[in-house]
């Protein structure tokens, strides 16, 4: 295709270029022509060659026609086809010889032999006298000790108070100055014993009444002794700790009854008594009846 194209285009350039030979040549001779009359003084007449087409060459023939010259188109060339490659042919699979079987004889069928019939159970009589022991009711699930359950509890949740009383006593000492353990004795009359202050003595007298009014005397208590017991507090006057010191001379139930008295008491009196009160202290405690 590209050469056609070509061709087509050389055959195309060559007709213009030989139309533009004639022109000038006709143009070049009507000159001639003119110049020649003019100069001859005659009438002017053209004077011209004729050729003939024949005259001319076949590739100026050709030019002149426009017919390009044909391109022999190359042959189309056979596509080779790839032979099949021959698939090798399976070898014959030698069966192995079967055995020859030997007639064998049929066998007789024996005869069955009558299985002896198994004696029926006998049933055993029933006594209507026995009694059939019936099946025991199921035991029903031991019910809870609610009043173990609610010591436990109660146990429980005193012992997390305790700690929590502690913890807080230890961020107040932590953050108290130095000098804040003091002791101090206390009475449950007012007007008794001895203190600093007599702000500080108010404050005792407080807190033995508030003590006493707590307690449950026993019946084995003499008049007029006296029971040392340590109180710590918190600020509010919150009793986190209450023990009663060797020095009492109660006994285990009445220390007991003490204790138990101080902690009932709680919170002990602190409203009005922010400046003189103390944390740690230990309580001479006397009742008054």
């Amino acid at each position: 295709m590209k050469e056609q194209r070509a061709a087509a285009a050389r055959g195309t350039g060559y007709a213009i270029l030989l139309h533009v030979v004639l022109i000038g040549l006709l143009l070049f001779g009507l000159h001639r022509a003119s110049q020649q009359g003019g100069d001859a003084g005659g009438d002017g007449a053209l004077q011209a060659d004729v050729a003939s087409v024949n005259d001319l060459s076949a590739k100026t023939r050709r030019a002149l026609l426009g017919q390009p010259k044909q391109v022999e188109q190359p042959l189309p060339q056979p596509i080779e086809t790839p032979t099949p490659k021959e698939t090798p042919k399976p070898e014959p699979v030698q069966t192995p010889p079967q055995p020859v079987t030997k007639d064998v004889p049929p066998q007789k069928p024996q005869p069955e032999r009558p299985q002896p019939s198994k004696p029926e159970p006998k049933s055993l009589p029933v006594d209507a006298s026995k009694k059939v022991p019936m099946p025991e009711p199921a035991k029903k699930p031991a019910e809870p000790d609610l009043a173990a359950l609610a010591a436990a509890q109660a146990a429980r949740l005193a012992k997390a108070t305790n700690l929590a009383k502690q913890r807080a006593l230890q961020v107040a000492d932590a953050g108290a100055p130095d000098g804040g353990h003091e002791q101090a004795s206390a009475r449950a009359g007012v007007g008794s014993g001895k203190s600093r202050n007599s702000g500080q003595q108010k404050w005792l007298d407080a807190v033995g009444r508030a003590i006493e009014a707590k307690w449950v005397r026993p019946d084995d208590i003499a008049p007029g002794q006296t029971c040392p017991i340590h109180i710590r507090i918190i600020p509010g006057g919150e009793v986190i700790a209450a023990s009663v010191q060797p020095g009492c001379p109660y006994s285990e139930e009445a220390k007991r009854s003490v204790e138990k008295a101080v902690r009932d008491a709680s919170p002990l009196p602190f409203k009005g008594y922010e400046d003189v009160y103390t944390r740690d202290f230990t309580a001479n405690f006397k009742p008054s009846r």
